[in-house]
């Protein structure tokens, strides 16, 4: 009996020794091959600082109806529906009804709430029909049914014509900054145009006044679009003024940025059969803003225009924060596409709007959740994911895909980035690699970025321009 006990005992030994060692073995080939990895990323990006947090994301807060699918968000032209027409010569007659609801320097929020469209059963076209006063630069997307599509970009195809010269010609104003010397730097950046001032700024940053006399601007027609199907606009603003607006900011409709006008009188260059209503835009909700919603002002035009749906006291919409992780999962150690994993996870509070005197003036909390969403596959090992308190379960690498697949998730820290990756070795399919958000001083083998950051194709390389770069 006691030699049966002493066997067993040793066997007992033999084993835990055996799966010491394995485990040993384990964690010494998943050592070496983050190392090999270390040592890649930083020959291929020598100019990169390793001390970083490697989270990119602005962490807007964005407002709308549910998820928005920006994995591929299409310019204007032929995709998903939207052609580019020809020139819009603006009609003044709906300039001079639009100066009489939109009073320049004047809040003028009370003339309509936050609001989302449906699509109507035909096509329509939208144009840019005015261009205010505005230090911010933005591009003007449409979302339809959850997939968002970039439409224009401030001041683009759009030509005057004014008392210096009676022919088409483009924007040659800007914004004049003082060097510190004796001269006024011209500035491209903050072109604009008004038709109740200027196309130029003079030195001392005033306007030379009422010298625009005819707008035109390309327009843009939308078919095709599903019927039915609820939409809104936004502005993304990609350069602009601290004090009034932050860069990455979506100023949409749903926020309370946009007015929806109806009762615009016909435009004589429209089809009789048609009707008009203008959509007025406020670029800036921080402490500087006039609110005047003129920063920029669209005409949408067809037989049905999308009809605006008013979000009242009690209506619920979402405000999302939103991040984009994008991973590496160790299958290559010379291989940083990062696209091997692609997942947004997003916080989301249910709110419904405050009114004070018709104007909206803030949001009731109603509920929260969170959610995770894996928008690209292109890797071929199989993972585990980690978001927060939650573990999914165990998912096949897939080469190429964008699944687009929705989980429910809690616990997720937000600045912390709690989000972690099993992936199973590739000579071994029972061991698996550990990946987790890098600290600074690590390369990283996952990094946060904004969910409008595109990933790259495979095997091509992220630019070092994502990166932090110490200037000497």
């Amino acid at each position: 009996m006691k030699a049966n006990v002493k066997n067993l005992l040793m066997l007992t030994a033999a084993v835990t020794m055996t799966a010491c060692v394995n485990h040993d073995v384990e964690e010494i080939v998943e050592n070496n091959t983050k190392a090999m990895y270390s040592s890649s990323f930083m020959k291929k990006y020598p100019n990169v600082s390793l001390n970083q947090s490697w989270d990119y994301s602005s962490k807007q807060k964005t407002f709308g109806l549910g998820d928005v699918t920006r994995s591929n968000v299409p310019t204007r032209g032929s995709e998903a529906g939207f052609t580019e027409g020809g020139w819009y010569e603006v009609d003044n007659n709906t300039l001079t009804w639009m100066h009489d609801q939109l009073v320049e320097g004047v809040d003028n929020r009370s003339l309509g709430k936050p609001f989302y469209m449906s699509v109507p059963g035909n096509e329509f076209t939208i144009v840019p029909i005015f261009q205010g006063l505005a230090s911010a630069v933005w591009e003007l997307h449409m979302v339809v049914d959850g997939n968002d599509y970039k439409v224009w970009t401030k001041s683009q195809d759009i030509q005057i014509k004014d008392n210096d010269n009676s022919d088409w010609h483009v924007l040659h104003c800007g914004y004049h900054t003082w060097d510190g010397g004796n001269t006024w730097i011209f500035s491209e950046w903050e072109s604009q145009y008004n038709t109740i001032g200027g196309d130029k700024h003079t030195g001392d940053d005033s306007h030379e006044p009422s010298v625009v006399t005819d707008v035109r601007a390309k327009k843009y027609i939308c078919a095709d679009l599903p019927v039915g199907a609820e939409m809104y606009f936004y502005l993304k603003v990609t350069t602009g003024d601290t004090d009034r607006c932050e860069v990455g900011a979506e100023q949409s409709s749903i926020k309370g940025m946009m007015l929806a006008l109806q009762g615009v009188p016909r435009p004589a260059n429209i089809p009789a059969d048609n009707e008009a209503m203008i959509i007025a835009c406020e670029d800036a909700d921080l402490s500087l803003s006039d609110w005047d919603m003129n920063d920029v002002v669209f005409l949408v035009y067809g037989k049905k225009v999308p009809k605006p749906v008013e979000i009242t006291e009690g209506d619920e919409v979402e405000r999302r924060t939103t991040v984009r992780y994008m991973i590496e999962d160790l299958g290559a150690t010379d291989d940083f596409d990062f696209n091997d994993i692609v997942i947004d996870v997003a916080d989301i509070d249910i709110v419904s709007p405050i009114y004070t005197n018709d104007v909206l003036t803030g949001w009731n909390n109603k509920g929260h959740r969170q959610e995770a969403i894996i928008r690209h596959l292109g890797g071929t090992l199989p993972f585990r994911l980690t978001i927060g308190n939650t573990q999914l379960e165990e998912h096949a690498g897939v080469l190429g895909a964008d699944p687009d697949e929705k989980y429910d998730i809690t616990g997720w820290d937000i600045n912390r980035h709690n989000i972690s990756v099993q992936v199973k070795q590739n000579n071994n399919s029972g061991v698996y690699n550990n990946v987790t958000f890098p600290k600074a001083g690590e390369a990283p083998m996952i990094i946060a970025v904004d969910p409008t950051q595109m990933w790259m194709s495979e095997r091509q390389s992220v630019p070092e321009s994502w990166f932090y770069i110490p200037q000497d």
